[in-house]
């Protein structure tokens, strides 16, 4: 009895300990002109045609992570985003609707970024929040 009450508490210990790690902490926020001027950088991970189609936050870097085939390369991703903002650099991931943004975010934070935001609602929410979009060129 006692070995098996052992075993049933590694099982919870181990089966904590996985959902800590799968628990990664990524802030949430709707897309408001505060979190603009907050200092943030937006990097929005759509892909060309969807920049031209709804337009693109003013000031905004424009980096793909998934193509038109949901396909990525996440180091190559990686590797441009780290020539434009460092690690501990305050950035708002942003998508369509929000879910691929979730993903990237997620990602980052694995990957050593401090100050991830995921703009839930993506550009989608952007006219409900009085932000004007401009034309991708």
């Amino acid at each position: 009895m006692k070995a098996r009450v052992a075993m049933l508490m590694v099982t919870v210990i181990m089966l904590m300990v996985t959902v800590a790690v799968a628990a990664i902490n990524v802030h949430q926020s709707i897309l408001t002109p505060v979190l603009l001027n907050s200092g943030v950088r937006v990097i929005d991970i759509r892909t060309e045609k969807e920049w031209r189609e709804t337009g693109i936050i003013k000031g905004s870097l424009c980096l793909t992570f998934f193509n038109e085939d949901r396909q990525y390369d996440a180091e190559a991703f990686l590797a441009k985003l780290k020539k434009r903002v460092k690690p501990n650099d305050k950035i708002a991931i942003v998508c369509r609707s929000g879910n691929r943004s979730l993903q990237v975010s997620k990602f980052l934070v694995q990957r050593g970024f401090s100050a991830v935001t995921n703009i839930v609602g993506g550009i989608v929410s952007a006219d409900d929040a009085g932000i004007k979009l401009v034309p991708y060129h």
